[in-house]
């Protein structure tokens, strides 16, 4: 075997049910095809190389823009260049005039139609931005894009004023689209007072759902209820990798805790996948029926409730289904980091031994990495 492949065969889990082998699409974590992987793929089996400005950082800034999906969409167009104006519609092969209608003097060009109209123009003369005499608008879609995106992502235009930009722009489109389709357009005044009212009409309606949420439920007494917390410690670099888990009440006192370290997984994921097994796998040697698990991996949570999205889990998800019938009122929920600290950091502490071993015991304080006497005191003590 090459050297290099020994550690991630090492890594592999073999079914315990002796499964045949199974083809994966190994570009995802879970195993399952996606489109955008695919897509991924087959553009760096291209290989292209793009010389010169790229206009990737100005498609995604369209969606950090604080504006409805639907505006953002439309500055996505606007620097990708798919924005449909006569232009690029004869572009795609349609018989049309690609004069602007609005003043009827050039092609009307994504460019053109935004910023370089006499009409577009006029509503930037009038618009509380600060434009230089020499520069904006400049003669580049790109070039404009970029200059508003500086007054919106920066505090130079004020928050009020740079937040208004990207709604002028959207009510311009509209009001070019009004022309070319019903033959009526604004004054520029009006396009600037239509777009401050949307922009204040749309933060209105968001503070107002806010407030509309449900209530949350007052939170149950969960001062005798009890919870596993797991976590995984995994780091390519290391032989090895940690295993955590913490059994207690809520109102944390600690009644049974396991660390453990183990020959490292092909992922980090497998990792919190392995740390849940052990978890399940300790408690119920102790006799203990625990209902509810936690961890701080929503992939972990999401493996669980939809098993079949996960082939390439296939072989730990075996082995979890029959743990799983151990449990009756199994539950695995997602908590936040902060609150996994226990599990946390058994599972960091394990992770740098020298050798594969599994740590049980009901006082927290017994377990040091830096002190190997607490492991005279386990309940379990394995060493490979």
């Amino acid at each position: 075997m090459d050297p290099a492949d020994i550690p991630l065969i090492q890594s592999l889990a073999v079914s315990k049910t002796l499964r045949s082998d199974r083809l994966i699409w190994h570009y995802t974590k879970s195993g399952k095809y996606s489109v955008r992987s695919g897509y991924r793929l087959a553009r760096e089996l291209q290989k292209e190389v793009e010389v010169g400005p790229t206009c990737t950082v100005l498609r995604a800034q369209a969606w950090k823009l604080e504006v409805p999906s639907k505006v953002q969409h439309f500055f996505w167009q606007v620097a990708s260049g798919s924005l449909p104006v006569k232009e690029r519609v004869a572009f795609q092969g349609v018989r049309c005039d690609v004069t602007c209608q609005r003043c009827g003097s050039a092609v009307e060009s994504i460019n053109h139609a935004l910023f370089e109209c006499e009409r577009s123009c006029l509503v930037w003369e009038l618009s509380p931005i600060h434009t230089p005499s020499t520069g904006f608008p400049y003669g580049s879609v790109y070039s404009n894009l970029d200059f508003l995106y500086s007054k919106v992502f920066s505090s130079s235009g004020g928050s009020s004023i740079g937040y208004l930009l990207p709604w002028i722009i959207w009510i311009i489109w509209k009001d070019r689209n009004k022309k070319v389709f019903k033959g009526v357009e604004a004054e520029p005044m009006d396009i600037i007072n239509e777009a401050t009212n949307d922009k204040l009409l749309w933060e209105e309606a968001k503070s107002f759902a806010v407030n509309l949420l449900p209530p949350q439920p007052p939170p149950e007494d969960r001062v005798t209820s009890v919870c596993c917390k797991v976590d995984g410690s995994w780091k390519s670099s290391d032989p090895l990798e940690g295993l955590g888990w913490w059994y207690g009440t809520h109102n944390d006192r600690t009644l049974l805790l396991g660390a453990r370290s183990l020959r490292c997984s092909p992922s980090s994921l497998h990792s919190e996948f392995n740390a849940l097994l052990w978890a399940m796998e300790s408690l119920r040697a102790a006799g203990i029926d625990c209902q509810n698990f936690e961890s701080d991996s929503a992939e972990l949570v999401a493996m669980v409730q939809a098993p079949d999205d996960w082939p390439a889990f296939t072989h730990l998800l075996e082995d979890f289904h029959s743990l799983r019938s151990s449990f009756p009122s199994f539950s695995l929920t997602k908590i936040p980091r902060l609150s996994n600290v226990r599990a946390d950091r058994l599972a960091r502490s394990s992770r740098p031994l020298v050798s594969e071993v599994a740590f049980v015991n009901s006082d927290e304080r017994n377990y040091n990495r830096d002190d190997q006497k607490g492991f005279r005191q386990v309940l379990k003590y394995v060493n490979r």
